[in-house]
């Protein structure tokens, strides 16, 4: 499956590979429904400011530090794909138990994270190896299909709470990406899978690349939490419209992520530059006419052009193993962290 005599698809990519990538993406999608969903009800069923903010940052640690040691891992055993199966499978076991409240909440929503962490690099390098010459490509219609299981996922979440039912039912996704995971597995071209790598420089390899890029440039970015928060500090949407925003940006995400894949396989230079232009220029819109609902609006959307941006332009520039990719989710998650102090202290600025 994996050698040259391979029919190629209508996007330059074989068949099989193309039919694979998008059998991670439906993986996505239904992941991305359930966790980004019950993600999406925390301020309902954590009350106080304090504790929320323990469990979500307690769960964000789990979900980027961890990530290059599971690669490096990874990496070392060639598990890419038990991985990329367990950090799945733990999804639907999190939701499930935090969707219970109380303890459970915090060892739930914990297990989720920790999934979060196993299996993003394993997968990102099972993806890289199917991409050959269209990286940003193969990168950008996963970021696509990931983000329709963002933006659905919240939607999801909303109509459970509105008609009373239990958020239990947000693990039923879930549970639906073990099956796809393992059509995905059958079909992959053996040739493709990552051998095991047994050195540090091996397993980081052009990670360290991608990584630098990110943190140089993702502080300066307002994601799309950033803007939420500024909007919210400045007057632009009432707090309970706020999730509005972050759907809007979720949305312009995934209309974004493969435009700009086709550009960095064709142009890698031009298309690293624009997270960077559109995640400051929301930024600057934001601060500029937060106290406008159309205004934040407008940032959002920027806002999400960014995150497509990182999430397909620098997810494609990492030429290592798994443990690249850890590598690189580590200086994503500081960077976004960074941001949000960054355009706090602003908006307190711009507030004050």
């Amino acid at each position: 499956m994996g050698d040259g005599g391979e029919r190629s698809g209508g996007l330059g990519l074989a068949e099989e590979a193309l039919a694979v990538v998008l059998l991670f993406g439906v993986v996505s999608l239904l992941g991305d429904m359930s966790y980004e969903g019950f993600r999406s009800a925390l301020p309902v069923l954590v009350r106080g400011g304090l504790e929320l903010g323990g469990v979500v940052g307690l769960g964000e640690v789990l979900a980027w530090s961890l990530r290059p040691a599971t690669g490096l891992l990874a990496d070392r055993l060639g598990a890419y794909w038990g991985f990329t199966g367990l950090g799945y499978a733990l999804i639907p076991v999190g939701v499930l138990a935090a969707s219970q409240g109380g303890v459970l909440l915090v060892l739930g929503y914990g297990l989720e994270r920790l999934g979060k962490a196993l299996r993003s690099p394993s997968r990102d390098a099972l993806l890289g190896g199917l991409a050959g010459g269209r990286r940003g490509l193969v990168f950008g219609l996963h970021e696509a299909m990931d983000q329709v299981g963002a933006v659905a996922g919240p939607l999801l979440a909303y109509a459970a709470l509105a008609r009373g039912a239990g958020l239990w039912l947000l693990a039923v996704p879930a549970a639906f990406t073990l099956p796809v995971l393992a059509a995905a597995w059958r079909l992959y071209p053996r040739s493709a899978v990552p051998g095991p790598r047994r050195s540090l420089r091996e397993s980081l390899g052009e990670g360290l690349r991608a990584s630098l890029y990110v943190a140089a440039v993702g502080t300066l970015v307002a994601g799309p939490l950033a803007v939420e928060y500024v909007a919210r500090v400045l007057g632009g949407v009432p707090r309970g419209s706020a999730p509005l925003l972050y759907a809007v940006a979720m949305l312009s995400d995934a209309l974004a992520a493969v435009p700009l894949g086709v550009l960095y396989d064709r142009s890698p230079g031009a298309a690293a530059l624009l997270p960077a232009l559109f995640g400051v220029a929301a930024g600057a819109t934001v601060l500029a006419v937060g106290g406008s609902p159309a205004g934040a609006l407008a940032a959002a959307a920027l806002s999400g052009v960014a995150e497509a941006g990182f999430e397909t332009v620098a997810r494609a520039m990492v030429r290592g193993g798994a443990g690249g990719y850890g590598l690189y989710g580590l200086a994503r998650g500081a960077s976004a962290a960074g941001s949000i102090a960054l355009y706090s202290w602003l908006a307190g600025l711009v507030a004050g």
